[in-house]
């Protein structure tokens, strides 16, 4: 019996010394980075912190796109992945925080399954209407809807999605009755809101040209300041509304990782949010860089899911 104990002893002391050794030379090998939405410029956004972070590793990030189901199929993949640190995952609002609160038999838990390693970009969102509406300001879009409730209308880029969440949120706050009109992305809701079919919807920062060349009427900004791209737009709360909303990105990994390697990629995501071709590509495209920490960013999700939960006892909002 005494044989068999010296034997598993050697046998445990043989396998901590060679998962020591394993985190020590962590990364060895290339990582996979999951994405679960397509490629387009968010994609390209966290392809450029990757690049920076991977070379600050010595090994190459290597992007796999896997989406579906509103992000998450990809999220779910990255839940369930080994935890050795050589799978990490792109994440959003949408995988994390709607689909999980929204809905029904997500498979993974987004507090539980994942391991948060850092956010790394915020965008907020322009509130836009058409040229021959006649508003000219926030004020009269909130004043028009108001004198007759549930009759104006808002466009989103779909049930659930960042956008329509931001707009519902606006509009509980602004104490306002608006019917919701969903599209299957920005592009065709932009076209109808230009086109009059939808009187106001909020938009992403990069169609801001858009109402510069005259198509779009920019009303508000959903900010706690105003956006030093557009200083003549004014924020929501300037109006007195207490209300700010935003998309943001952000990395995560299976929960349970070794905490050196948990360590490793942290340092290495957060000193590529630094990197100044990264800061200067974010904020051209009207975004701000963030450099949380894993807890940090754990907490926000956390705090965001509860909120929307808590939300959407009112709104009873169900995604397939």
């Amino acid at each position: 019996m005494k044989a068999i104990a010296r034997r598993a002893m050697v046998l445990l002391g043989c396998l901590s010394m060679g998962m020591a050794w394993a985190q020590s030379n962590y990364p060895d090998k290339p990582i996979t980075v999951i994405v679960p939405f397509p490629p387009g410029i968010v994609d390209g956004y966290a392809r450029l912190v990757a690049t920076k972070a991977g070379a600050i590793l010595g090994q190459p990030m290597v992007f796999r796109n896997q989406a579906g189901a509103g992000q998450r199929i990809g999220t779910d993949a990255l839940a369930k992945a080994p935890k050795d640190g050589y799978t990490i995952g792109v994440i959003t609002n949408a995988g994390v925080v709607s689909g999980p609160a929204l809905a029904a038999n997500v498979p993974y838990d987004p507090i539980r399954d994942l391991s948060y390693l850092t956010q790394i970009f915020e965008s907020h969102y322009l509130i836009n209407t058409h040229p021959g509406s006649g508003i000219k300001t926030l004020r009269q879009l909130i004043d028009q809807a108001k004198a007759s409730p549930g009759k104006i209308k808002f466009g989103s880029t779909g049930m659930g999605t960042g956008f329509h969440l931001a707009t519902e949120q606006f509009v509980a706050s602004a104490g306002l009755k608006a019917l919701h009109i969903p599209y299957k992305g920005e592009s065709p809701m932009l076209t109808d809101l230009m086109g009059g079919q939808v009187d106001f919807a909020f938009s992403s920062m990069a169609t801001r040209a858009m109402a510069e060349s005259g198509k779009l009427v920019m009303l508000g900004f959903t900010g706690e300041k105003r956006s030093a791209l557009l200083p003549n737009v004014p924020t929501v709360k300037e109006l007195g509304v207490n209300y700010t909303s935003s998309g943001w990105l952000g990395f995560a990994a299976p929960a349970g990782l070794p905490p050196a390697v948990r360590d490793k990629l942290i340092s290495a995501l957060r000193a590529a949010v630094n990197d100044p071709e990264v800061v200067a590509a974010f904020t051209k495209g009207g975004g701000e860089p963030r450099n949380l920490s894993g807890d940090e960013f754990g907490a926000r999700v956390k705090r965001e899911l509860d909120e929307l939960r808590e939300m959407n006892k009112e709104l009873k909002i169900t995604l397939e």
